[in-house]
């Protein structure tokens, strides 16, 4: 049977990768489906692909024929749910297209349509125990996630995200000014969510707090800090991490810096040439984490622990650790003017 909203997964070969993340984000299925004049299916791609694409170097104004896979996994039109289940098992995916007998798409079958993903234990840590210094004064008499923006805390935005996403068992770290957020979010019922507190006694970093889990969870925890806005779909970084089986994927948010100079490439004291003005462009830590439960045994309890010592370590220990790489909007709140344009972005969104 066709889905009458299948065009909403279609585009050209011709289509550029930005108009393709268009698709993917309306119609919230993290594919595409690449057609021919025909409408016959030519390829496919996915979020994770062009999160890939995107790490690797390349840009989202080529075509979609850089970044699609031309021969994708699919079922013809009367294949049962067990069969296609079996398939979504066996090839490490959670969307199918369907085709007619003239290989046109004609519906999208995705896992959620298959088997209920409620409850499956997946849950997220919230970091929110600064005290946001560098805001002050407003946070002379509440933590920082609780600082206001447009009318709500910011870790209420956190909270509405994560429950957006899918995730309803969540945990606040705490530690300055801690009663404030107890207060104001309680159980977290009022928010469609089950939240309990880790209260830190000293300043445990950014991991630290992860120790103070009352046991270890069965699926990969979500870490956040608590001063993090992004419109990333939390349900596409769970799925970019376990479909690249890694120990731990740090979300990454590119930064450009544009140097206003020519710069010279040199050879000891010969001049091989100039780049005139470049553009360099580095992935940064964007403070949104996944994280297996087998990493939280190897943080060190009692003491303060940062994502960058924990890095290291799993790096030195030979882990394979990968980034997800964040084309939505994010922004880090740690200074006056970060909150000012937080409240602009959001209000003209």
């Amino acid at each position: 049977m066709k889905d009458e909203n299948i065009e909403q997964f279609c585009l050209r070969e011709s289509a550029s990768i930005h108009a393709c993340m268009e698709v993917i984000d309306k119609n919230k299925q993290g594919i595409a489906l690449v057609v021919n004049a025909q409408r016959r299916l030519i390829g496919t791609i996915t979020d994770g692909d062009i999160r890939r694409f995107i790490l690797s170097g390349g840009s989202v104004e080529q075509t979609v024929s850089r970044v699609m896979w031309s021969n994708p996994l699919t079922a013809h039109l009367g294949t049962s749910r067990e069969e296609i289940r079996e398939l979504m098992n066996r090839h490490l995916v959670r969307n199918i297209p369907i085709l007619d007998e003239d290989g046109c798409p004609c519906n999208v079958v995705s896992l959620r349509d298959i088997v209920s993903e409620e409850d499956d234990g997946q849950c997220a840590v919230i970091i929110a125990g600064g005290e946001g210094k560098r805001l002050r004064p407003m946070t002379g008499d509440i933590p920082k996630p609780m600082v206001r923006l447009n009318d709500k805390p910011i870790l209420e935005n956190i909270m509405k995200a994560l429950t957006k996403g899918g995730i309803g068992n969540i945990y606040i770290s705490i530690n300055y000014k801690a009663d404030v957020i107890e207060d104001y979010f309680k159980d977290g019922s009022a928010y469609g969510a089950k939240i309990d507190y880790l209260r830190e006694k000293r300043k445990l970093g950014t991991v630290g707090p992860l120790t103070l889990l009352p046991e270890v969870p069965t699926e990969p925890l979500l870490v956040i800090n608590g001063d993090v806005i992004t419109k990333t779909n939390f349900s596409r970084l769970i799925e970019f991490h376990k479909q690249h089986r890694c120990i731990m994927t740090v979300a990454a948010i590119q930064y450009m810096l544009k140097i206003p100079y020519g710069v010279l490439d040199l050879s000891g004291h010969y001049l091989l040439g100039v780049e005139e003005k470049p553009r360099k462009i580095f992935l940064c830590n964007a403070g949104i984490y996944m994280i297996n439960p087998e990493v939280i045994p190897i943080i060190p309890k009692n003491r303060k622990f940062d994502v960058t010592d924990l890095i290291k370590e799993l790096v030195r220990k030979g882990l394979p650790v990968t980034a997800f790489p964040i084309h939505e909007y994010w922004i880090d709140i740690g200074r006056p003017e970060d909150l000012k344009k937080a409240q602009i972005d959001l209000r003209s969104s």
